[in-house]
């Protein structure tokens, strides 16, 4: 039975657009996004479409080609920073990988504008010569949908969200907490909470997750009850307040935990500041640990054991993926986790009491 030859509807309707579209695509009109483009290629060519038409898909492979080079020396790419009290360039640790994400294009002499997560500035980013998108930390849902509506590549660091298939780089959080709490673990201690709401963004969740893992491991692992201590540390003086009254009925109770660890360093430099309030000794009363490695963290007292992030690498590896994910838009996509070490220093110790 011969094969059925490969009509533009049957691409049109495989690939979601319509046959006008496809018509345009297939014989090089203008008026087509880069990535409508892409994706409508890749389905003619699953579909082989290109085994009856060899002369235009050499000349669809040129133009590609000749297209992202234009685009890479003229082009720019808009990079997405946060811009709330906790989460913005100036701040010790999205500035690093603002400055990798930024170095990096400058070595391939690729532009940048920068615009806040929190402004409506996004709808008047003008998509000619918009090579992609890189967005950093937390950013709301409604601002992904409208930045994806530029139709160009899109990176996102330290955040995913369930809507979009795109790109995401994160530290590998799972695992580095896992290690911090084996060692703790190690050490002797068997009453352990982590400190942070795990409802916050997926880096705090899969830190939880990391905790977690290795108590269940050791049938450590109790309830969220016992082992989850959740907090908004966006708003302190009101979480402060309910932490040291629970960790004063705990501490009557004799079931306070033995080693705090922390979803990251701000949390646990203020966690450390309230135990010592309180009377408490640390490490000898107990363990306190963080994540990020911020700069502060080595000139606390005691100096914080932490996870060391490599802030920088993240932005430069977002950028790389923007430039590969642009050449190669056919495959699905991709998380990256980036690795990360623990920083063993004397805010941890083998448990007194």
């Amino acid at each position: 039975m011969a094969n059925k030859k490969i009509t533009m509807q049957m691409i049109a309707d495989a690939a979601g657009y319509s046959k006008y579209v496809v018509s345009k695509t297939l014989n090089g009109k203008d008026g087509v996004s880069e990535a409508t483009r892409q994706k409508i290629y890749l389905t003619a060519k699953q579909l082989g479409y290109f085994k009856d038409h060899p002369i235009k898909q050499i000349e669809t492979a040129k133009e590609s080609k000749q297209s992202s080079k234009v685009a890479a020396e003229e082009g720019f790419v808009l990079v997405v920073m946060p811009n709330h009290r906790y989460q913005n360039k100036a701040s010790y640790y999205w500035s690093n990988i603002f400055n990798g994400i930024i170095e990096a294009l400058d070595e391939l002499n690729i532009g940048a504008m920068v615009i806040s997560s929190q402004n409506n500035l996004a709808v008047h980013v003008k998509n000619d010569n918009l090579l992609g998108i890189i967005t950093v930390g937390l950013v709301s849902t409604e601002m992904l949908l409208e930045l994806n509506k530029h139709n160009v590549t899109l990176v996102m660091i330290d955040h995913e969200d369930p809507l979009l298939k795109v790109d995401t780089i994160f530290m590998n959080n799972i695992d580095s907490v896992y290690k911090m709490t084996n060692h703790l673990i190690g050490l002797g201690h068997e009453r352990l909470a982590f400190i942070g709401d795990h409802s916050f963004s997926r880096s705090f969740y899969d830190r939880w997750q990391g905790f977690r893992m290795a108590l269940e491991e050791q049938s450590l692992y109790h309830s969220e009850e016992t082992n989850l201590i959740r907090i908004n540390y966006s708003a302190w003086s009101e979480s402060k307040k309910a932490l040291e009254s629970s960790f004063i009925s705990r501490q009557e109770k004799g079931s306070l935990p033995t080693a705090f660890v922390c979803a990251n360093d701000e949390i646990a430099a203020r966690i450390i500041l309230l135990l010592t309030e309180m009377g408490l000794s640390i490490p000898k009363d107990c363990s306190v640990t963080g994540f990020d490695n911020l700069a502060y963290t080595a000139s606390l007292s005691p100096p914080l054991a932490t996870v060391q992030v490599l802030k920088e690498a993240m932005g430069r590896r977002a950028v790389n993926m923007l430039l590969w994910r642009m050449e190669n838009f056919e495959f699905p996509s991709e998380k990256v986790l980036i690795s990360g070490d623990i920083l063993i220093r004397e805010s941890i110790s083998s448990p007194s009491r």
